[in-house]
């Protein structure tokens, strides 16, 4: 099974598990049990039992073989245990401590000798130096930050891969917190067996998997990593945040990671020719994610704007044609169709103002008008709730709209407390949504981008 023991685990082994709660072996412990329903095993050299469950005195003991095992021990301990790990049949194995390769000459002896170990024993080593990885489906969580001060994601359809695992886990607590959900999350760390290659492909076989966002300071193999992409874009969409573009930026990374990657070339060309949309921030890295995850492909550039905000449509209107995307105003028939449906005193032209005034049904009438038109290749809906005729109804005709139609919709809701509970509900019904006009146009501008990528892949097909 390999690595893709991580996806369907049946038991799980915890080494260095802590009695003392707030330990990081306490805390990993409490996250695998809190969502995890196969076995889990736990080795400790004294203990009986810790947080309920039996705990052997060595790798030997154990029953069978897990399929994965997670170690919270120093440096040359953890590379003993995988000795033995190997030895007894494991599948994958997460040594979480740091201190390897990044902290100078033994610890870089110690991650060869990971890696020898894992290939005589063909078992998969993730790390050092990492979380580890998230798996909703299966209720497989290794991280160690604690529950009560993170939001971990549901189950979804975004696999997130990252070299680093405290900017991986910040990312996904913030979109976890929006509704975003995950089909997994893998923290690579050190990378002295499991690359980001091999990570690509698994998830590119994934499918439950529909988009990839990646966050790296280092490419392995650069030829391979861009191979790799332009296969698996032409099913799934990939953002990439590549850290350590700058002079600083790279330093910075050869602390982090233990590697150091120069980039002195345009990489957004080369990535876009490969089908990799390259995002500057984790919050576009996770914004673009979504939109590839539930939206659908943008095949032109002319958009429609509906509103109930007149400066809301302005301003989203100026962005879209910075990014390069045009506002047609409607064909007088559907101008005179969409007349009959908004108030009087709003816009039938694009953006269409609904003003104050809007209602549920207008904005789903109005939609509809657009849709069956055949004038525009995709719609930015901002849902305001803060206005007396838009109720919770939106929702359903939203999640409707970007399920059932072959229009592309991104949508926007801006505002407090009240509107970001309606923002999460979207999501979670798996809306491209946002909590802003520019993030919101962004979104838009990501599946454009999907769309023009497809299309050149289909054009070279063509005969």
């Amino acid at each position: 099974m390999g690595l893709e023991a991580i996806f369907e685990p049946n038991s799980v082994c915890v080494i260095g598990a802590s009695r003392e709660r707030g330990k990081v072996g306490n805390v990993i412990l409490q996250n695998i049990a809190s969502n995890f329903s196969g076995r889990i095993f736990l080795i400790h050299p004294i203990a009986q039992e810790i947080e309920g469950l039996r705990c052997y005195k060595s790798v030997d003991e154990l029953p069978e073989p897990p399929d994965i095992a997670v170690i919270s021990l120093p440096p040359e301990k953890s590379v003993d245990y995988l000795e033995s790990l190997g030895k007894k049949g494991c599948k994958v194995s997460i040594p979480v401590s740091g201190g390897f390769g990044e902290s100078g000459s033994r610890g870089k002896e110690l991650e060869i000798s990971i890696k020898k170990i894992a290939e005589k024993y063909g078992m998969r080593v993730i790390g050092p130096n990492t979380v580890g990885v998230i798996i909703p489906r299966s209720g497989l969580n290794t991280a160690l930050t604690e529950a009560e001060k993170s939001t971990f994601p549901s189950e979804g359809a975004l696999s997130f891969i990252s070299q680093s695992g405290a900017l991986g886990l910040l990312s996904m607590d913030a979109a976890s917190d929006w509704g975003l959900g995950f089909s997994s999350f893998v923290s690579l760390g050190n990378e002295a067996d499991v690359s980001e290659n091999d990570v690509l492909e698994l998830v590119g076989r994934d499918k439950e998997t529909k988009s990839i966002a990646l966050y790296l300071e280092k490419i392995n193999n650069v030829e391979n990593f861009l191979s790799i992409c332009k296969r698996i874009s032409k099913e799934k969409g990939i953002v990439l945040l590549k850290g350590g573009l700058g002079e600083s930026g790279n330093r910075a990374t050869s602390l982090h990671t233990g590697s150091l990657f120069r980039t002195n070339f345009s990489l957004r060309g080369i990535f876009a020719q490969h089908g990799i949309i390259q995002a500057l921030d984790e919050t576009q890295l996770l914004d673009y994610g979504m939109a590839l995850s539930y939206g659908r492909p943008i095949f032109g550039k002319r958009i429609a704007v509906v509103t109930s905000a007149g400066g809301v449509g302005v301003v989203s209107s100026d962005l879209l044609e910075m990014k390069g995307f045009t506002l047609p105003k409607p064909s007088g028939a559907i101008e005179k169709e969409i007349r009959k449906i908004i108030s009087p005193l709003g816009s039938p032209f694009n953006p269409f103002d609904m003003t104050a005034e809007a209602t549920d049904d207008q904005y789903e009438g109005l939609i509809k008008v657009l849709e069956k038109s055949g004038e525009y290749d995709a719609v930015l809906v901002f849902a305001l709730f803060q206005t007396a005729g838009v109720s919770r109804k939106m929702i359903d005709i939203l999640s409707k709209f970007n399920r059932e139609s072959s229009l592309p919709i991104v949508v926007g809701i801006i505002g407090g407390e009240k509107s970001k509970e309606i923002l999460r509900k979207v999501i979670k019904n798996e809306v491209p949504a946002y909590p802003s006009i520019d993030r919101a146009t962004n979104g838009l501008w990501v599946l454009g981008e999907r769309g023009k990528y497809l299309g050149g892949i289909s054009n070279e097909h063509s005969p």
